[in-house]
């Protein structure tokens, strides 16, 4: 069988070239004939002399083909591609060429509203508490707001740090899209991975995750209570001797009452001038972000 070139259509329409809202976006059309009825469209659509997804708009150096149209224009013998370029979705170019796993790693932001639950008064920073100094019996929450970036890459085989990185925080300092992010801000979340798809003969996954950014952090920061305590004068080095806490009236108490820092009840005159002991507990797998997750540095 023989499939021949017959080159770029001159025909008035065949080529079109558009800017929407900053956008551009082209069509070109080529002419082929073949010489048997049984060459079909990824027979024609795969001719060497064609644009190939990925290459460059011979006009547009920031346009690349998107997509490829193969239509019999003349059964069976002629046919019409249609090629589609677009500047939306940059494509990085390689050493290598043009493979999917060249695309640029696409970065878009999104906030994620959540219920939390708040402990601390945001204007004293002191304990949210009853009048008796006491936690209330279903702590209270409000409305917050995660910054969410979302990310989006193409991988020629399943990454092998999928295994450890779903809901790692980050143990470096990072930078997302030109956004500076402390050390342990940033939760990986929401793993993705497409069914694979093959571009030009490559084989590859699209592969996709959210990192969401908390302003205080992904750490376990309970207020400090409980309805025992250590038993005071504090026990010897690996002694844990406790004795339950006593309400004003000296009888156990049956709801939990704030603890010290060294696990003793709290004397608390005025709640509004007593200072509170909040736990501190790792929760997240830690680990290196930048340089391991595509989109991150």
């Amino acid at each position: 069988m023989t499939i021949t070139y017959l080159g770029e259509s001159n025909e008035s329409g065949s080529s079109t070239a558009q800017n929407s809202k900053g956008k551009r976006s082209y069509t070109r059309k080529f002419r082929l004939e073949t010489d048997d009825k049984t060459d079909r469209a990824y027979d024609i659509g795969s001719h060497a002399s064609l644009p190939v997804i990925g290459s460059v708009h011979p006009e547009d150096a920031n346009a690349y083909c998107t997509d490829l149209s193969v239509t019999n224009s003349n059964p069976w013998k002629g046919w019409t591609v249609t090629a589609t370029y677009s500047d939306e979705r940059t494509l990085q170019q390689s050493g290598t060429g043009n493979g999917p796993e060249d695309d640029e790693v696409l970065i878009s932001w999104q906030s994620e509203g959540y219920e939390e639950v708040v402990t601390t008064d945001t204007v004293t920073g002191k304990a949210i508490l009853n009048s008796a100094g006491d936690p209330y019996d279903e702590p209270p929450t409000r409305e917050s707001t995660h910054l969410v970036a979302s990310i989006q890459a193409n991988f020629l085989s399943v990454p092998a740090w999928i295994l450890s990185y779903q809901n790692a925080v980050n143990s470096d300092a990072i930078t997302i899209g030109g956004l500076a992010i402390a050390a342990g801000l940033a939760k990986m979340s929401n793993l993705s991975i497409g069914n694979r798809q093959i571009r030009n003969g490559t084989n590859y996954y699209p592969v996709s995750f959210d990192i969401k950014i908390k302003k205080d952090g992904w750490k376990f920061e309970p207020l400090e209570s409980g309805y025992r305590q250590r038993k005071f004068p504090l026990p010897l080095p690996g002694s844990d001797e406790k004795v339950d806490c006593l309400g004003a009236d000296k009888k156990v108490v049956s709801e939990p009452v704030p603890l010290d820092a060294f696990g003793l009840q709290l004397d608390i005159g005025d709640p509004a001038t007593t200072t509170f002991a909040y736990g501190d507990f790792t929760i997240y797998p830690q680990l290196a972000f930048a340089g391991n997750l595509p989109g991150v540095t």
